[in-house]
């Protein structure tokens, strides 16, 4: 056996699992692109971002952000699911966070049974929509 190559996390990403804030994204993305807005976001708000495990199965993101069962449980402030559908899998690794936003097009989605705010609406607008409002209170914008 020999150790080919070591990839550690980017020193300016925060683990999911230390982080306050956590910014989820799911399928509801519908494309890579879209994790760019949370992660403008998560920076913004000094947060993480996390993932369901179709998004990490996809390679759209790496394993170290999934959130879930097969993932790692987190306890944040703030969990915010962006496309999650909310799968009993899924919620296992967050249900536990003090206060859940969810983010769903489906206002019928099991995840709503475990938010305490639901957004009914596609993600990516509501997330461009929130980026837009914090990058104004702050008065900056993240790239």
């Amino acid at each position: 056996m020999e150790l080919v190559e070591f990839k550690g996390t980017p020193s300016e990403m925060k683990s999911i699992q230390d982080s306050e804030i956590v910014i989820s994204g799911g399928r509801g993305l519908r494309k890579p692109e879209n994790l760019e807005l949370l992660k403008r976001i998560a920076k913004l708000v000094n947060g993480s971002v996390g993932a369901s495990r179709p998004i990490v199965d996809s390679k759209w993101i790496g394993h170290e952000c999934q959130v879930g069962l097969s993932g790692h449980t987190v306890k944040p402030r703030v969990y915010l699911a962006a496309g999650i559908s909310g799968a009993v899998q899924h919620i296992a690794g967050m249900q536990t966070s003090d206060v859940i936003v969810a983010i769903n097009k489906d206002r019928n989605a099991p995840i709503f049974d475990f938010s305490d705010i639901g957004l009914v609406g596609d993600a990516s607008e509501i997330l461009e929509t929130i980026l837009k409002r914090l990058e104004a209170l702050k008065g900056e914008k993240v790239r």
